[in-house]
């Protein structure tokens, strides 16, 4: 303590060298020997006046019962007239125990508060009539934190033997006179070549590390001095103490080590086996949000899951249940390097209870030209297994999930005996046409239009179609076009 403060004396000897020199002698304030104002009393409370004493506060020294010895005080500023008041800290540079009535100056003198004039009356007003600082507030809310986390730490009976076991009568093990909660040590050299400390669990997982200075931690980015992080990056002041080795050195009587330990159990960290517990718990919600990423992402995509409906399969058979049909796949739903083979929008999963009262799964593969409808929002909206001409996109999707299906379930946007158009439910430009002499529908997208004349003429085959009389990329063109085809080739 003692060279602490010398060290800031020689600081401030050094620095005021250079600035105006304040001396306080017989209550008079004198800036470079030139008296300017007054104060008077003793610490805790200075009051100070204007040369003419027309104007005074009131400066009272304020401090945390308990903080560390190193922590600066702090002042508050009051106006006696109106009652205001507001705080201040203290700039280590300016600040000085032995004397307290000169360093309030410097701090006034410092934030323009005093002047050659002595008190300037218009800044202070400012400062007292502007947003509190809530400096105690603070420093005794986080005092308060510390005692009841030392009330916590007494209840544990916490000790350290030679070898860094940690006791405490708390200890919950299948031996009942086995008191370990865990274990701690000193880590030598550690990499910045500064005191350090590590805290594991019964099961070796390690809870925290305490940095004496200058400590860097991966996931944090401050300096760490005479500070522990905990495994889920929480940080506590836990004090160095070299008072308990005065004549060499044992993990039994190291008081910084003790100050570790009941940090980290007055916060909480009990030890024993919360690592294995916190492993489990970041596995749970691990898996809870990827099951809330999984749910986003199913219902923003084209998949159906669920959803009351039927299916008519290739011999006309009709059954009912919740349906399940996927056309895209659920990145959340494949781990990192994991390979999606599935053939997705060829399969449609209809879960039914058969003759005997049992709940079945059955499968119908698009290939077959199987049918299946759902109740969306009150109206059925209903699919359709096909193969396609005119796409070879599709027949190369394919090959790349190593499928030789060249089928597709399509949603079915306009139907009229036979006569359908289509959409795939990924591409809502992407459309189908479909007449009830063809086995296949023909894709009407992404070709050039001579492509698209060709396929149309030959899928068609009609002598009066005239294929530059139509729309074929819109819902509206290709119900015209069927419409036409109905009356003028149909015969």
């Amino acid at each position: 303590m003692k060279n602490y403060f010398l060290t800031l004396l020689i600081l401030l000897s050094t620095v005021f060298s250079f600035a105006q020199k304040i001396k306080i002698d017989k209550g008079e304030i004198k800036l470079d020997e030139k008296t300017v104002a007054y104060i008077e009393g003793k610490k805790p409370i200075f009051k100070i006046y204007n040369l003419d004493k027309s104007y005074s506060v009131t400066a009272e020294i304020k401090s945390v019962p308990n903080e560390p010895s190193l922590t600066l005080p702090w002042i508050e500023l009051k106006d006696e007239t109106t009652g205001k008041s507001n705080e201040l800290d203290f700039k280590s540079r300016k600040f000085s125990a032995f004397n307290y009535d000169r360093s309030i100056i410097y701090e006034l003198l410092d934030r323009n508060y005093f002047t050659a004039e002595g008190l300037n009356k218009q800044e202070i007003e400012k400062f007292l009539n502007s947003e509190s600082a809530g400096i105690s507030a603070k420093r005794l809310g986080v005092q308060n934190v510390i005692d009841q986390a030392n009330k916590i730490a007494d209840t544990y009976q916490l000790s350290i033997d030679d070898a860094g076991t940690i006791y405490s009568i708390k200890a919950q093990n299948q031996d009942p006179l086995d008191k370990r909660i865990g274990y701690i040590k000193v880590i030598s050299p550690a990499t910045n070549g500064e005191l350090q400390y590590e805290v594991v669990d019964l099961d070796n997982y390690r809870i925290a590390t305490w940095f004496a200075k200058a400590g860097m931690t991966s996931g944090y980015d401050k300096f760490l001095n005479q500070e522990l992080i905990t495994f889920d990056k929480k940080v506590y002041k836990a004090a160095f103490d070299n008072h308990g080795n005065p004549i060499g050195y044992k993990m039994s009587k190291d008081n910084t080590a003790m100050n570790i330990v009941r940090v980290l159990v007055g916060n909480g960290y009990t030890l024993q086996h919360q690592g294995m517990a916190e492993v489990q718990e970041r596995f749970v919600k691990q898996e809870r949000a990827s099951n809330e990423k999984i749910k986003t992402e199913r219902l923003n995509s084209a998949n159906i899951y669920e959803q009351n409906g039927y299916v008519i399969n290739e011999k006309g058979e009709k059954k009912s249940g919740p349906i399940t049909a996927e056309f895209e796949s659920i990145k959340a739903e494949y781990s990192s390097g994991t390979s999606d083979m599935t053939s997705y929008g060829k399969t449609v999963t209809l879960k039914f209870t058969n003759e005997k009262g049992r709940e079945k799964t059955e499968n119908f593969k698009s290939k077959n030209g199987v049918r299946f409808c759902i109740d969306k929002a009150g109206k059925e909206e209903c699919y359709l297994g096909l193969k396609i001409v005119g796409n070879t996109l599709a027949a190369a999707g394919s090959l790349n999930s190593l499928s030789f299906d060249f089928s597709g379930f399509y949603k079915i946007l306009y139907e009229d005996n036979g006569y359908l158009v289509l959409v795939d439910p990924l591409l809502p430009s992407d459309f189908i046409l479909k007449i009830p002499t063809q086995e296949k529908g023909l894709y009407t997208n992404k070709s050039t239009s001579d492509k698209l004349k060709k396929n149309a003429i030959e899928y068609l085959k009609c002598d009066s179609f005239v294929f530059e009389n139509y729309d074929f990329k819109t819902l509206e063109g290709l119900i015209k076009v069927l419409e036409d085809y109905k009356n003028n080739c149909n015969k």
